[in-house]
């Protein structure tokens, strides 16, 4: 299973095939990546390098829809990153928003920058067909491709926050020893305040974490 911080070479795939190009490198959130316009040669030694898009990722949020009750807490069913892409050579920057499952590795659609959205279905032999989800507002987008009758609610977040997250096994808002050892560290230790505890402004506030 792939990394929270990476999203696979198929998705990336998928994602540029649904907007009319093809051909892609895999990546790392955060970092820049490129894929080939439609009709550059295949192949790593023979691709129009010129003729190439730049991906920067621009956003991250989290997708939640209400609970059963009115006092449960949102669920969580995804995220939505955005990417902003332009030509190496320059041009206008267009955005893609990439929707996708909690482990970011299943992808499930794309929403373009006019609103137009994209569902990847699985099937067989892992290929994806591509289906129509309307156009509206990003918001009504996602919960297109979701399929849910539930209204969404897209949250601003960070890679760094999701990490935190990770690391908070127990989900009680700080992490101990047990699911972080470097709170224990004599020197450098993120415990600044040596509750033998790191909360989140702890851990966002620690540049070598």
């Amino acid at each position: 299973m792939m990394s929270r911080r990476s999203v696979s070479a198929a998705f990336a795939l998928a994602a540029v095939a649904a907007l009319g190009l093809a051909g892609c490198r895999a990546r790392s959130a955060g970092t820049d990546y490129t894929v080939p316009t439609m009709g550059a040669p295949v192949g790593a030694m023979s691709l129009d390098r010129g003729a190439w898009l730049v991906g920067t990722t621009k956003g991250l949020w989290e997708v939640t829809v209400p609970g059963d009750t009115p006092s449960s807490k949102p669920v969580r069913i995804g995220y939505v990153t955005a990417r902003e892409h332009r030509e190496v050579r320059g041009g206008p920057a267009f955005t893609v928003y990439e929707v996708s499952g909690l482990d970011r590795s299943s992808p499930v659609g794309i929403v373009d920058s006019l609103g137009n959205a994209k569902r990847f279905k699985p099937r067989v032999n892992g290929h994806q067909e591509v289906e129509d989800a309307g156009n509206s507002t990003l918001t009504f987008s996602v919960q297109a491709i979701f399929e849910t009758t539930k209204p969404v609610t897209l949250t601003a977040t960070t890679e760094r926050k999701l990490a935190f997250e990770l690391l908070d096994a127990d989900g009680n808002g700080t992490l101990d020893a047990t699911e972080f050892p470097a709170i224990a560290a004599r020197r450098g230790s993120p415990d600044t305040n040596r509750d033998g505890k790191v909360d989140w402004n702890e851990f966002d506030a620690d540049d070598d974490l």
